[in-house]
């Protein structure tokens, strides 16, 4: 089944006086729970792609689907944004002056019904990417870059999203935390069957997707090599 699929895409905007053209017919289909990398040049529309597909920008032309849905009827953007997406960019979701676990468990008070359970989720998750008990109570400010993305990450997988779109997710990070960051997030995704879309030019993840796209001359162009 596709997870995702575009269809004769046409995206611009406009910067003043002048026309930007991002994507013309562009068509791009990916199936359930491939992990898909896109690469290309800074400008080229790789982050526009992604928040077409999470409904937060629309293609001023042709269609875009996501399990079957045109997102143009959608009604409740957010809702269904927070029901089938994790987005990871570096704009930050994290309250910083909460610690990673508050930050998981926002918007429940200990009374809930739901509370222990989702705590018991929210400890899971954080130990199984690397969370030590020092981290677990260091405010989000007081972690390092490699902590501080992990957290992101964390809140991200607590929704359990069908689609994790991530916009250059080891951009700030060097050499093995980079790649250790990759590791837990692809290994999540496995575990959930989550279907990925990593922008990036980073050699690592390449070597780790199941298909390699760039962007060319206004198209997302697959790459024919085996990037396994």
């Amino acid at each position: 089944m596709n997870a995702i699929e575009l269809s004769n895409v046409l995206k611009r905007f406009s910067n003043g006086s002048e026309m930007t053209l991002l994507f013309e017919d562009m068509n791009f289909t990916v199936r359930e729970g491939e992990l898909v990398v896109i690469s290309g040049e800074e400008g080229t529309g790789k982050s526009t792609l992604l928040r077409m597909i999470a409904a937060m920008t629309p293609a001023n032309r042709g269609t875009v689907e996501v399990f079957g849905k045109d997102l143009i009827s959608i009604r409740k953007r957010t809702e269904w944004r927070l029901q089938n997406i994790g987005y990871i960019n570096d704009e930050g979701c994290l309250m910083p002056y909460l610690t990673a676990k508050q930050n998981l468990l926002l918007g429940m008070t200990a009374e809930d019904p739901q509370y222990e359970e989702t705590e018991k989720k929210a400890l899971h998750i954080l130990e199984d990417l690397g969370f030590s008990a020092e981290k677990l109570d260091d405010s989000i400010e007081g972690l390092d870059d490699k902590h501080q993305m992990l957290a992101t990450i964390a809140r991200i997988l607590m929704t359990n999203p069908k689609i994790i779109l991530a916009d250059e997710p080891t951009k700030e990070l060097e050499g093995d935390d980079g790649a250790a960051v990759l590791d837990k997030l692809l290994s999540f995704a496995r575990k959930q069957h989550s279907t990925v879309i990593i922008v990036t030019n980073d050699e690592c993840i390449l070597n780790k997707a199941d298909r390699h796209f760039t962007v060319e001359n206004h198209q997302l162009v697959e790459k024919e090599e085996q990037v396994h």
